[in-house]
């Protein structure tokens, strides 16, 4: 048992290190800490996007910035009746996997709308 509790606060102390240092990065860039401010995203996610994000001034508005994700919902329009579907599942699967914690821990809107919680990260990002 003393065995496996020295294995455990060891690996406790390895992932403060890691977390610490993802800290320290996140802190050195300017994006990351603007995308930090959105809530729902922490530093590991803020640093994610930083890193995949192009310039922001690229994009007109938010729904742009989350097509690059494919993060928009599928378009079924057809004569005039716009009908939008579920967001797909073909976009970066590990930046969604991040913003999935953070849209359930955020408000109730973002719970709705994985997309609304990039859209809040370009408004962040552009500013």
């Amino acid at each position: 048992m003393d065995r496996l509790a020295a294995q455990f606060r060891g690996t406790q102390d390895q992932i403060e290190d890691v977390a610490a240092r993802i800290g320290e990065v996140q802190a050195g860039d300017a994006l990351a800490r603007r995308l930090a401010t959105v809530p729902g995203v922490g530093a590991i996610s803020s640093r994610a996007f930083a890193v995949t994000t192009p310039d922001v001034s690229a994009f007109r508005r938010g729904r742009d910035y989350a097509a690059l994700f494919d993060l928009t919902p599928r378009s079924h329009s057809s004569g005039g009746k716009e009908r939008l579907g579920r967001i797909s599942k073909v976009g970066n699967f590990q930046l969604c996997r991040l913003l999935y914690p953070g849209a359930m821990a955020g408000s109730r809107p973002l719970i709705c709308h994985a997309s609304r919680l990039i859209k809040a990260a370009w408004r962040v990002a552009g500013t």
